[in-house]
């Protein structure tokens, strides 16, 4: 790796730990990579956090996860809501950045449960919980979240990004199309987790309407869940509708948004002003 390439990576994972927003970030990365030659760019790399993963720094998102600048709102609220001993589902695990990290945080006295549907994202998911000596503390199911059991198809990206895996053909113009079963969370698992990252494509809402049971409980989860109106209509609804199903199982769940700091949200009119992406908290508060 050459010395300005080298120096320029660790400048922006030692950045990870202070920006103080994730905007601009990947215009860093690409700038750092740049002085790289080509043929170092696919690898094994450490992140910042510790977790060994291989990467392709060519593609989004795989370049900013080498330095820990992907998705910097999602990476800090999980550290603040996870803790050893904790049970976190990974609703959309992708390639097992999140899982990774929240192996990392709650040891092996916890539990991890890892939803991926897309063949090709579980395979390099597999592969890095193998890497990092997890794979017999992570339970990984190859099913997508619905409000029913039984299948779907799942479009499966040829752009580079393979973080826009979705149900929704209209997502993703061009790509690969897999059959994968589909479950309700509420009947697949055996109690309620403390803690679920939802990143689905536009599937939020109807897996959220196979998460009921779990929902409604005494101690219901905290949900981090990506908001983006564009993948809502993709799907045929709004974000507010999602607002009003998760108060209407849980009128305890106070919602969030996620920035540098929290905004609450009181009303489903409020959450239809956010029209850009970002994520919600969702948390039961007295």
């Amino acid at each position: 790796m050459s010395v300005a390439g080298r120096c320029a990576l660790s400048i922006l994972r030692g950045y990870s730990r202070i920006a103080p927003t994730q905007r601009g970030t990947y215009r860093m990365v690409r700038a750092a990579r740049a002085l790289l030659p080509r043929a170092q760019w696919c690898g094994t790399f450490t992140t910042p956090a510790g977790l060994r993963m291989r990467l392709d720094l060519g593609t989004y998102p795989d370049c900013c996860m080498a330095v820990g600048l992907y998705e910097l709102d999602t990476y800090r609220t999980l550290r603040r809501l996870l803790r050893p001993g904790s049970w976190f589902v990974d609703a959309g695990a992708n390639i097992g950045y999140f899982t990774l990290l929240a192996a990392k945080i709650i040891g092996p006295a916890g539990r991890i449960d890892a939803y991926e549907p897309d063949p090709v994202n579980r395979a390099r998911l597999e592969e890095h919980l193998a890497l990092n000596d997890l794979a017999g503390r992570v339970r990984v199911h190859g099913v997508a979240l619905s409000d029913r059991d039984g299948q779907v198809e799942l479009y499966h990206p040829d752009d580079a990004n393979h973080g826009i895996a979705s149900i929704y053909a209209s997502l993703v113009p061009t790509g690969t199309k897999y059959t994968v079963p589909t479950v309700r969370m509420d009947k697949h698992l055996d109690g309620v987790p403390d803690v679920i990252k939802m990143d689905i494509e536009g599937a939020e809402y109807i897996a959220l309407g196979g998460m009921e049971s779990l929902l409604r409980s005494a101690r219901p989860p905290a949900i981090l869940m990506e908001h983006n109106p564009e993948s809502c209509a993709a799907a045929g609804h709004t974000p507010a509708d999602i607002f009003s199903r998760l108060v209407e199982f849980q009128p305890a769940y106070q919602v969030h948004w996620v920035g540098w700091r929290l905004v609450h949200i009181r009303t489903a009119a409020e959450l239809a002003a956010f029209t850009r992406q970002g994520n919600l908290l969702i948390r039961a508060e007295p």
